[in-house]
């Protein structure tokens, strides 16, 4: 991270950050709310570093002569278990419900289908229960529900319909092993893309588990919508530049340079301008 001191105007700080890896370092401009905030006016700065990271890393793979499978259409990935932050989870709930007819019943009526069938299969309690499973094995409770075969609710002729607003676990899992493995999909055949920063880890550790903290609180993305119908928005009881200062020590792992404080209240940037990236 940068050490260059962040301005502020009366209702937003600005700071420049600096995220380096073995193969890139970029930097970018952000700009949050002096002010109270919530985490949900954070989500747009951390989709937009989450897709910058997955790019830098793209190119950095095929500079290597390797290809990354992934391609438009190729939906096999999209019926893996989606863990999301909790403010995913609320964001999605809020996208469905900001739907227009027929799409909003259309898109409801699959999330719906969809539980049925983890219920049928005895998965649904588990499901609600993350704990267990993970207790009992996260990675075989996964391959269970894969083997369902259950498409995400958003999935429609392969492709995905909230492309610009998915989850952050689904940027950063890309695969430069054969798409063809992905239907059938074992650690020796699968080959994914390590990542040097993850944001969906980083968005998600601002929620732990009381009993143990080393993990942290995920939403099953085909719970979204009967999650956030019952756990609304926390108040905004910090403010940007704290709620920034920990997604950057959540993601690097180090010390933030301090930003100001203010209490004035004001609309966040979603912009982060690339400076520059080798």
């Amino acid at each position: 991270m940068s050490d260059q001191a962040p301005s502020r105007d009366d209702d937003c700080v600005t700071a420049n950050i600096k995220l380096t890896s073995p193969g890139w370092d970029m930097e970018f401009k952000l700009t949050v709310p002096a002010g109270p905030t919530t985490l949900k006016e954070l989500l747009p700065l951390a989709q937009l570093l989450s897709d910058a990271v997955v790019n830098a890393t793209v190119q950095e793979v095929e500079q290597r002569g390797q290809q990354i499978s992934c391609c438009k259409g190729c939906g096999a990935c999209c019926r893996q278990l989606v863990p999301i932050a909790e403010v995913e989870a609320r964001h999605i709930a809020e996208l469905v419900a900001s739907m227009p007819e027929p799409r909003q019943s259309q898109v409801r009526a699959r999330f719906a289908d969809a539980l049925r069938q983890l219920a049928e299969a005895g998965l649904l309690d588990k499901l609600h229960e993350p704990e267990r499973w993970h207790r009992e094995g996260a990675t075989e409770f996964g391959l269970q529900y894969f083997r369902l075969g259950i498409p995400c609710p958003f999935l429609e002729d392969e492709l995905c319909s909230i492309h610009p607003d998915r989850p952050l676990k689904c940027r950063e899992f890309l695969v430069t092993s054969p798409a063809v493995h992905c239907q059938n999909p074992t650690a020796a055949t699968v080959k994914t893309v390590p990542l040097p920063l993850r944001l969906s880890p980083a968005l998600a550790e601002f929620q732990v588990v009381e009993f143990a903290p080393h993990l942290v609180r995920w939403v099953p993305l085909v719970l979204a919508l009967e999650w956030g119908a019952t756990h609304p928005d926390p108040p905004a009881d910090r403010t940007g530049p704290e709620l920034l200062g920990q997604l950057m020590r959540n993601l690097t792992g180090k010390e933030p340079p301090a930003m100001p404080t203010s209490e004035s209240n004001g609309p966040p940037s979603s912009d982060a301008v690339l400076m520059g990236a080798g």
